[in-house]
């Protein structure tokens, strides 16, 4: 019986053996488990549209029991750092900002918001270019690491005014306005997906107009690749105070939500249905759907995304809890392999079985023969002890029931042989 064990292991183990080994390599393609925490990199204005939107991931993340951390970033700037740093997983970066800064090893999750740059000026201009006017005047574009800053200076820049052509002021929000309003600045740059205190103080200040891009929107357009004209409708900010009076085209970046290239893939495939959750309703700027959005962006998109973008949300995280999704997806992966290996290899084992069971018989046939080839005169002593020998082996075989004719059959056979040899003699 002991033999048939052995034989058995041995048969099985080889399929055991080549499944462990397909696995091992099938788990060198198995995404990693997603992290227990999850860094965001959060503005330290609460009511900003990226905190906003911070606080709606992470009650979606937290729901999900994933740890969230908020690692506190100045800007867009800052927020590009803190992500090639390896200090933070995801943070909302402003449109242009990647482009003047660099973007290695960072991926977009896609476009979320449109944040137009309100750029208000002192009036009272004679003629000419108002931006052209701003040479060598204050001008608030927002502290040094802001997307403010990199957006106001690239428009500027576009004007053929350099850094060194004005004075910038590293003012934003209200103390871009408050410069403004007292004269202290001739323009302020304020970056906003919605209206702030700052923008609707300006609006209302006399003395400051909001620029109207309408004339020259596809010039900035095609200058910068990155901006968008957006449109604000007459009455768009105040339908009882009539502001702003009069259509106003803004040019706007959108917002993108970047990673590092390393982002685990089910974390990303999670984010891109709570981006989708969070973004797709109407805003001030843009109809219901147009976000999230997979198009214009500066950085490649995470492989997982642009299958959201072309499939939507995969099946099983549609229907099932992440953790859940996650697990089947994971194991899924080397159910493949597992299957694939062990169907050929399950038919393969049996004969493999069958042969090490029948090989014992086998071998002492093979001996039964060469005791027959030697002992062409007859029976001798020495040839009737190797009989003998053969005969008890054969009666020790341990093997299965279904073998026991086969031992009879060989020990038929020895004596056989044995009362043929004898005859001979």
């Amino acid at each position: 019986m002991w033999q048939a064990v052995k034989a058995l292991f041995r048969s099985w183990g080889l399929v055991l053996l080549a499944t462990i080994i397909g696995l091992v390599i099938a788990w060198r393609f198995v995404s990693p488990a997603p992290p227990e925490t999850i860094r965001l990199a959060v503005l330290p204005d609460p009511r900003s549209a990226y905190s906003v939107a911070v606080e709606a991931y992470a009650k979606e993340l937290e729901g999900e029991r994933f740890k969230v951390e908020r690692v506190t970033s100045q800007g867009s700037a800052e927020s590009i750092r803190l992500l090639k740093e390896g200090r933070v997983d995801l943070a909302h970066v402003q449109g242009g900002v990647p482009t003047a800064l660099g973007a290695e090893r960072l991926v977009t999750l896609g476009q979320l918001f449109y944040e137009p740059a309100w750029v208000f000026i002192r009036s009272g201009q004679q003629g000419g270019s108002p931006v052209q006017a701003l040479r060598g005047q204050p001008v608030a574009v927002g502290p040094e690491g802001s997307g403010t800053r990199v957006l106001a200076l690239a428009l500027l820049a576009a004007n053929g005014l350099g850094a060194d052509a004005i004075q910038p002021l590293p003012l934003q929000g209200a103390e871009a306005a408050e410069a403004l309003a007292s004269g202290q600045a001739r323009a302020a740059v304020l970056v906003s997906a919605r209206p702030t205190e700052a923008i609707n103080r300006l609006v209302r200040t006399e003395g400051v107009e909001l620029l109207n891009f309408e004339s020259r929107a596809e010039a900035y357009a095609t200058h910068l690749p990155f901006l968008t004209p957006v449109h604000l409708p007459n009455g768009g900010l105040s339908l009882a105070e009539d502001l702003p009076r009069g259509d106003v085209t803004l040019m706007a970046p959108a917002a993108s939500l970047l990673a590092r290239d390393d982002l685990n893939p089910q974390v990303a495939a999670l984010m891109m249905r709570i981006l989708r959750d969070t973004h797709k309703a109407r805003t001030l700027f843009s109809p219901e759907g147009r976000f999230p959005s997979g198009l214009s962006h500066e950085v490649p998109l995470q492989a997982d995304a642009a299958r959201f973008y072309e499939r939507g949300v995969s099946f099983l995280q549609t229907y099932l809890p992440f953790w859940v999704a996650i697990a089947v997806e994971r194991l899924w992966v080397l159910a493949i392999p597992l299957i694939t290996l062990l169907l050929p290899l399950a038919r393969i084992a049996p004969p493999i079985y069958t042969w090490q069971i029948e090989r014992q018989l086998w071998n002492i046939y093979n001996k039964v023969r060469k005791v027959d080839e030697e002992s062409a005169k007859g029976l001798s002593m020495q040839t009737a002890a190797k009989l003998d020998a053969l005969d008890k082996e054969a009666a020790e075989l341990k093997l299965p029931d279904s073998y026991a004719d086969r031992i009879y059959d060989l020990r038929r056979h020895i004596a056989w042989l044995r009362e043929r040899k004898a005859g001979a003699a």
